[in-house]
């Protein structure tokens, strides 16, 4: 299983409309076009954003799950490992200009339709953290800021992206939401993330600090990938506070956790 965290969706009654008061269904978020191919030349992965729609590139299926729910809290006991550890290729066009929560509800119409997906949820009582503000005074950290233009850009590249970037001591965000920045923290802090903030709209953010596992007992800094790990920065809960202004809580609370109940592979094109 896999932990971050996930908001809980509430659900409520329908009464069936009468002819006076009914209203037009819901658009459907779909894209208008996609290709799923398996991806066999195991180069770095990724997945991309436009105001167009979405390209992923030796994307793991698993990693196609967690954006599509926006979540890492994920049993996948149910799916074959060939596919849980398989990586793809998509291609994806919306007939118009899309943003936001949409990319992923599209994403997890795509994987209902191309991998027969089926999931439900399951509720947990745990420990997690809740984000929240680290000052009364609700100012900001000096490496977080609202975006100046929350859109994806129309031609994304390794400088100018959408979304969240993140290893070892290092996380950087652009155009996210603090709900996604604290799904994000659940993968180094340990535990579920819930974002407490009440704060809206998108941001951007930059995060480092020095990861405890890549620093001997006797304070010197082991290699990650190489290269020696930059001790000088603090600590990552110290950090959270430092240089975004908020700051992890521990709590016990409620978290949903996402069964996959059935997936298989994919129809290509």
């Amino acid at each position: 299983m896999r932990i971050l965290a996930l908001a809980t969706v509430g659900t409520g009654l329908l009464c069936a409309p009468n002819a006076s008061n009914a209203q037009p269904p819901a658009e459907s978020l779909k894209f208008e076009v996609a290709s799923v191919r398996l991806n066999k030349d195991a180069a770095a992965g990724s997945i991309v954003r436009s105001p167009e729609g979405l390209s992923a590139h030796n994307a793991e299926f698993s990693r196609l799950i967690e954006m599509a729910f926006q979540t890492r809290l994920i049993d996948l006991s149910q799916v074959p490992e060939p596919l849980r550890s398989a990586r793809f290729d998509i291609a994806a066009k919306a007939e118009r200009k899309i943003s936001g929560d949409e990319y992923w509800e599209m994403l997890r119409a795509l994987l209902e339709d191309r991998f027969m997906l089926r999931f439900h949820y399951q509720s947990k009582y745990e420990p997690l953290y809740a984000l929240v503000l680290a000052k009364r005074s609700r100012n900001l950290g000096p490496k977080l800021a609202r975006s100046p233009d929350p859109d994806c850009p129309v031609n994304p590249n390794s400088s100018n992206f959408c979304g969240v970037r993140a290893r070892p001591g290092v996380m950087i965000g652009q155009r996210v939401v603090m709900a996604r920045i604290a799904t994000e923290l659940s993968t180094f802090a340990g535990r579920p993330v819930l974002d407490q903030t009440k704060l809206a709209g998108a941001f951007n953010f930059e995060l480092r600090w020095t990861p405890e596992e890549y620093v001997s007992s006797d304070g010197q800094a082991k290699l990650l990938n190489g290269i020696p790990v930059d001790t000088s920065a603090p600590s990552f809960f110290w950090a959270i506070q430092q240089q975004l202004g908020l700051k992890l809580e521990p709590k016990r609370g409620r978290v949903e956790i996402l069964i996959i109940d059935h997936a298989e592979d994919p129809s290509e094109n």
